[in-house]
């Protein structure tokens, strides 16, 4: 007969047993190529926060969570702890190790007994610094038997056995060790001194006799029963300082020192003065301000204030912007004559864009004036400049106004002086025929001085040739006027003291129009019909000082 074939059993087990390996084998592949990009274990100091699950990956740009209980976790434990984390939708077994290798650390302060008191070691620490659990404990015991001070030795030990050790002062007296005396009156109590009401009767001053008037501290000693104990005195500023409240108002976003918030600050001694808490500077509105006063004895005072914090909201205001003429061939500056000012900054830049105008052709051309302040508030105005052929250069002008500066100033005036000269020389050279070429300020400065005739726009224009000669600075007025009115021109000078009127030209009924403010000129025009001389577009133009 013919056997059936049965396989060998140990052929399956084999089988078997490669499977499995190879298995296990993928598996360990699979794992260690997951964790290749993983921190699996994480040391960490005890004391600090729970860190970041994306503190496990090795990639720092990638963000990760815990996804297994963290409470469990006690920072301020030493110990290992098994986390799991999920990043970019795989999940990872990860370790957390707490461990403490750092010393602790401690704030002392002095323990004062009275006698016969035990201490414990604990009184001695202010405040701990560890991450970890800190056992303290003398490492001598201090002798509760000795009055005055000692130095006493902590030994503090955290929960991983690191240790630090630290002296303590110790100080054991029936008085206290320091006390104050106010230095204007300079007068000791003694039982300030004592620990305990008790010991009253039987105590007494020793040292000092007399309370000196300077400050610092000084020894005193304190006789009780027939001991006598070491104290010390301070003499010091006692009271605190006095002082009245002033209100402030500021633009938003400047600051004010606190000083500025109060005066008449009575006290013994030097005073500071700062914020209880800083003011919202940007915050419009009013709001009270707390200002600590604080002495050299460290008494303190607040004085409360309101700050107002206003929005700066209104553009800067340009003045003198005018229809011009201006000539071929020679140089131009389109800012002259013109100003802005702001109500917080003050007098500020301004920009001229003159882009539009080509000098070497005749015509009118625009030109635009801007002026921006630093709250961004901006304002424009823009004005026709006519470009002529010249009749006179202006280097012929400045050697005759030159010639004319010589005869009348001497280097030693002031613009003033000068400009007083300057104002009676026109006056008196001039000859007035109601008549001149109101568009060309150059010929007519020229024909003033060779002609000496001319109406109130040669009077001006020889003004603006000497005043800008000797560096005052001008801004044109031209008289606002209703039909069949005539026109009338003159000058705001300011030779450094704000601007005055100036108006050489002469006067029916007489005026010396030198150096006038807005009200002299008022009162003039009050004289004449409909306020009619002196009527001007007073928005274009800066105020005069009141004198």
């Amino acid at each position: 007969m013919r056997r059936k074939y049965r396989p060998n059993r140990n052929i399956y087990r084999f089988y078997i047993i490669v499977c499995i390996l190879l298995t296990i084998l993928v598996m360990l592949f699979i794992n260690v190529f997951k964790y290749n990009n993983i921190n699996r274990r994480v040391i960490i100091e005890a004391g600090m926060e729970l860190p970041d699950a994306s503190v496990f990956l090795k990639d720092s740009t990638k963000q990760a969570k815990y996804i297994s209980d963290t409470s469990t976790v006690k920072m301020n434990e030493i110990g290992v702890y098994d986390l799991k984390i999920e990043s970019g939708g795989a999940k990872y077994n990860v370790k957390l190790e707490v461990r403490d290798t750092i010393p602790p650390s401690a704030e002392l302060k002095t323990v004062d007994l009275y006698e016969s008191r035990p201490v414990e070691p604990q009184e001695f620490i202010k405040q701990i610094n560890d991450g970890t659990n800190v056992k303290v404990s003398f490492k001598t015991n201090p002798d509760l038997n000795r009055t005055g001070n000692q130095e006493v030795i902590l030994l503090l030990e955290d929960s991983a056995g690191n240790k630090t050790e630290l002296k303590g002062k110790l100080r054991i007296s029936k008085v206290k060790e320091l006390v104050k005396v106010d230095m204007v009156k300079r007068e000791v109590n003694l039982e300030s001194f004592l620990k305990e009401k008790s010991d009253l009767s039987s105590a007494s001053l020793v040292e000092p006799l007399e309370i000196p008037g300077v400050m610092g501290i000084y020894p005193a000693k304190v006789k009780i029963g027939d001991t006598v104990y070491e104290s010390s005195i301070q003499v010091t500023d006692l009271v605190p300082p006095k002082a009245a409240a002033v209100n402030q108002t500021i633009w938003q976003n400047d600051t004010i020192d606190a000083s500025m918030f109060v005066k008449d600050i009575e006290d013994a001694t030097k005073v500071t003065v700062s914020y209880a808490q800083q003011p919202d500077f940007s915050k419009p509105g009013d709001q009270v301000v707390q200002v600590r006063l604080t002495d050299e004895g460290n008494n303190e005072t607040i004085i409360e204030a309101v700050l107002t914090v206003q929005q700066d909201t209104e553009p800067p205001a340009i003045y003198g912007v005018k229809d011009n003429t201006i000539y071929i061939n020679t140089p131009v500056s389109f800012k002259k004559d013109v100003f802005a000012y702001d109500n917080r900054d003050g007098e500020i830049e301004i920009q001229v864009d003159s882009s539009q105008v080509n000098q070497n052709k005749e015509g009118q051309y625009k030109v635009i004036f801007i002026a921006t302040d630093s709250s961004g508030n901006t304002s424009r105005k823009e004005a026709i400049y006519t470009v002529k052929q010249p009749t006179v250069t202006m280097e012929e002008l400045n050697r005759l106004a030159d010639e004319i500066l010589a005869r009348i100033t001497t280097p030693d005036m002031t613009l003033r002086e000068k400009a007083w000269e300057i104002y009676q020389y026109i006056n008196k050279h001039i000859t007035y025929t109601n008549y001149s070429d109101k568009t060309d300020w150059m010929k007519e400065a020229y024909n003033g001085i060779v002609n000496g005739v001319g109406d109130c726009f040669t009077y001006f224009s020889m003004s603006e040739l000497l005043l800008n000669r000797i560096g005052i600075k001008t801004m044109r007025v031209e008289r606002l006027t209703k039909p069949g009115e005539n026109k009338h021109y003159w000058h705001l000078v300011n030779y450094g003291e704000g601007w005055y009127h100036f108006d050489a030209c002469i006067h029916r009924p007489p005026l010396v129009s030198f150096m006038l403010t807005d009200a002299e000129l008022d009162a003039y025009s009050a004289k004449t019909r409909d306020n009619y001389y002196y009527r001007f577009d007073r928005d274009n133009y800066p105020r005069t000082p009141e004198k």
